[in-house]
């Protein structure tokens, strides 16, 4: 019987802010894309499981590329470009009536503090996890671990879904039940196959 189900935030309830944001960066000052976006994704990692924020992410690629431009303005514009998935939104509320739902996302501190501000998850879920607050991210199983012993569930008990083949690996290595993400309906579908349900759902 599952009792929980864990959603990724981004790409499966809110779309990705992030790319669209570089990509626009980058041709703002003149930069290869591609460049940028390696220099910032290896930093990035290492913000997400907590090593720094998101500010020193943004700090040491100005630097890099020898540009000036106001930290915060930059971190409040790409979060600017986050939206809710409303279809996925819909989705978890009506299940949370008969399940328990969480998020597991990677995220560093200071953007997550805009996203928190901007967005109420709570009519959505009953709990989440920041890849920060664990100071590991996905796919690495520590963070899954948390959220088992946070609601005092079996691997069994839960389902997983992500939209990121390769983040579901180690969940489904722990025993979780893992869907990967392409689309609401066959969500839906996946899900019932395991036997949930949405609230609208006989």
């Amino acid at each position: 019987m599952i009792r929980l189900v864990i959603f990724d935030i981004s790409n499966v309830c809110y779309n990705l802010e992030e790319p669209s944001y570089l990509k626009a960066f980058a041709a703002r000052h003149d930069l290869d894309y591609r460049e940028l976006d390696k220099q910032y994704q290896a930093l990035l990692v290492l913000a997400e499981m907590d090593e720094f924020g998101g500010k020193e992410v943004w700090r040491r690629v100005l630097e890099h590329f020898g540009i000036e431009e106001d930290i915060d303005g930059i971190i409040e514009g790409m979060i600017a470009l986050k939206q809710e998935m409303p279809e996925t939104l819909a989705l978890v509320k009506a299940l949370r009536a008969k399940v328990k739902t969480a998020y597991f996302t990677n995220y560093n501190r200071d953007y997550w503090a805009v996203i928190a501000e901007r967005f109420d998850l709570e009519p959505y879920f009953d709990w989440g996890l920041v890849s920060y607050q664990a100071k590991t991210r996905k796919p690495a199983p520590e963070g899954f671990r948390i959220i088992l012993e946070h609601f005092g569930v079996k691997p069994e008990e839960v389902v997983f879904t992500d939209d990121s083949a390769a983040n579901l690996v180690e969940a489904a290595k722990l025993g979780i039940n893992t869907i990967h993400f392409t689309g609401v309906e066959k969500l839906k579908e996946e899900l019932a196959k395991l036997g949930v349900s949405d609230a609208t759902t006989p």
